[in-house]
Parts: structure tokens; sequence; C-alpha cells
């Protein structure tokens, strides 16, 4: 971290292994040594494609652009001077399976093993065991479009008959669902807790519009579902977020998303009170692809907000967070940076989780993705 706080350097596996504070380590892939072949246009092409995009986008980018050089020679200077890395090492982690499920579980951290009968209605939350770590469910369907919840301050496992494992981390929380098909299992989670929950952050992935995703067929995108999620999403920050929360959005590089993202907030009488930048190095520090790329660019951008009274001034800032890609569709768990900006013990909520977070609540249909025996690897513990 840079003496400003506006520069990071962060390792995406050591990032996740921290977030859900777990005795095993995430199972990743090789880094990248170098950036990927280079395809963007050349010559009178580029000026063509270059002249397509309205100045103000142009300009956007490039204030961006000139933000993420600065931040990566500053990051070269310390990794140089200090004798330091841009990622930890991840020899010992061996690629994920191919297979979709592993035909054995493999994740143990104790012997006893607690039988869950879950109940017929789905809407009824469950509560893992508190004294033993390993929860059996027949099958994997048993937690969809319910609220599960860990709420001892160790590691559970949930073990699956059809599917295998899963490691729930530490006083987290869970909806495996759609927004829409899980909001019957929230609601009643709030009325069984006599609650109504208010956030301090809730943080969010939607499934945007995406031709190159959609092709790749790795995730739903919005084009995939009959209503759209971000308005689903938005109706659950009216609800659940707390009056001076933060809610934190991924969105992608086109402008037409940030337009709607920045449009749809503001007003909601949000304002855009930081701007995160991913930039996707290689180990050796290098941007994955050309910084100043049109067709694709190497950073992902987090849009902060949070709602401050009429005629403020409000100076956005913005942070660079410079880390080694891991596995697709996988983002560097930003867990520790956010909670700077909230209150001690806070209540956190992320949307369209693909991962859990130890005492987070997650909310999606891929939430428990990453959480597969197959994606976990035993090490040290988790140093805090």
């Amino acid at each position: 971290m840079s003496e400003a706080g506006s520069t990071f350097l962060i390792d995406i596996p050591s990032s996740i292994q921290h977030g859900q504070c777990s005795s095993f380590s995430p199972r990743s892939r090789p880094p990248l040594q170098s950036p990927y072949p280079n395809t963007e246009p050349k010559g009178s092409k580029r000026v063509a494609a270059l002249n397509a995009v309205p100045v103000h986008e142009q300009k956007y980018h490039a204030s961006i652009q000139e933000q993420i050089s600065s931040a990566l020679n500053e990051i070269d200077e310390h990794v140089s001077n200090d004798g330091l890395s841009w990622y930890r090492h991840r020899g010992s982690m061996s690629t994920p399976p191919d297979r979709e499920y592993p035909g054995q579980a493999t994740l143990s951290l104790a012997e006893p093993t607690c039988l869950i009968a879950v109940s017929t209605d789905p809407i009824v939350p469950i509560i893992l065991s508190s004294t033993e770590q390993r929860s059996k469910f027949a099958s994997l369907d048993a937690l969809r479009r319910v609220v599960v919840h860990n709420p001892g301050d160790d590691a559970s496992v949930v073990e699956t008959i059809d599917n295998g494992d899963y490691l729930i981390p530490p006083r987290s929380t869970f909806i495996y669902s759609t927004l829409q098909l899980g909001q019957q299992a929230w609601s009643d989670w709030q009325h069984l807790a006599s609650s109504n929950y208010r956030f301090d952050l809730i943080l969010m992935d939607p499934p945007w519009t995406n031709r190159s995703v959609r092709h790749a067929g790795h995730y739903r995108t919005a084009e995939d579902q009959s209503s759209d999620p971000f308005e689903q999403a938005i109706q659950i920050v009216e609800t659940s977020l707390s009056p001076q929360g933060l809610v934190a959005i991924w969105i992608t590089n086109k402008a037409s998303i940030r337009a709607n993202v920045v449009q749809t907030f503001g007003s909601m009488g949000f304002y855009l009170v930081e701007e995160w930048i991913w930039i996707k190095v290689t180990t050796h520090g290098q941007p994955v692809t050309p910084l100043d790329g049109l067709w694709r660019r190497p950073y992902e951008i987090l849009l902060l907000f949070q709602k401050r009274q009429a005629g403020v001034d409000v100076k956005t800032r913005r942070r660079i967070i410079a880390a080694v890609p891991d596995l697709h569709s996988r983002k560097p768990c930003l867990k520790v940076l956010l909670e700077e900006l909230l209150p001690r013990q806070p209540q956190v909520l992320e949307l369209f989780a693909r991962n859990l977070t130890a005492g987070w609540y997650s909310w999606g249909d891929e939430v428990l993705k990453f959480q597969h025996e197959m994606h976990w690897i035993r090490s040290e513990e988790c140093k805090t």
C-alpha cells in the first residue's frame, strides 16, 4: 500500500484465504508471466476505432491509464528496492480438476458429523451446527433458495452426498439462489430474526450484458435472465442499506453501463465517492494487454456510492489495485480494504457472489462456485 493509501498490490489467492480466514489455500492456475498476444488494431484501423470513441470517454480512460502507469511505477520501485514480488508463489497449488465434481470428499476439519434434516418448507433457514464441524445433506438441492448460516467462529464443512464437500467460512451466511427466487427466503429470515437487516456495505458484481462472456459460456449474463438482475439488486439496496451505507458495484468498461449505473444511483441521492481500478498484471508487473487498448482493456472498475446531503461538493477518490489474475471470473477479495471504510464489525451483503466471505452475507446462484472442495488445498493456519 502506498503512503497515500491510493495504490495497492494484492495477491488474489492470499486475499481470498484471508477473507475466509481459512486453514486451506485456494487452488490457482500458474501466474501469467508475459502479456497476452496483442490483438489490438494498428495503423489506420486503430485511428478509425479511436475516432469512433466519444472524446469524453477517451479522456476518461486516458486519465485512468495515466494514473495506472504512475501506480505501477511506484509499485515496481517498492518491489525492486525491498526484494519483493508481484505475487506470492503458487507453485504448490495444482490446477483444479477439469471434472465438475470430484468423486470423493477430501476436506477434513474434524471427524464428528452432524446430519441435518431439512424441512420440506424451502424458506426455513438452515443453521449449521456450532458444535460439529461437518454437516451432511442428501443433496446440494437442499441448500437452494434458503438462508444457510454458520454461527461458529470456525469454518464448517457442508457435506453433500451427490456433490462432495463445501467449505463454509466462520460467521458467514448465504443464499444459494438468484436474487429473484431467493426473495422469500430472505424475507422470512429477517422475520424470524426479528430484525430488518440494514447493511453498512452492499457489494455487487452484476452479470452485465457482454458478448465475449456470453459466447465463452463461463457465467450467466443479463440477457440470459427473464428480468434485469441490476434492477433486482437496486430494490435490495433500497430496502436493506443503512442510511450512511456504501454501495460498491463492479462494472465493465462499456460507457453505457457506467452511465446507467451513475445515473441510477444519482437519481436515488447517491454520490460517486470512490473509484477503484483493478489493473491486471503479469508476474513482472506488466499490464496483461496494452494499457491503451481499445478492444480489450486490462483493468476492471469498482464504483463506490454513498448518500450525501444535496449540494455537498463530493470529489471522487480514485485508487489503483494491481494483481496478477487468478482463475477466470475470480476477482481479488477486497474485504480488508473495504472494511477500512466501514464501522467496526460491519454488516456486509454481497450480491451475485461466487464465493463466501467470513462474517458476510452472500447471495447468488453461483455463491458456492469457489467453495467446493476441488478449489482448496490444505495450508498453514489463517494469518490475521
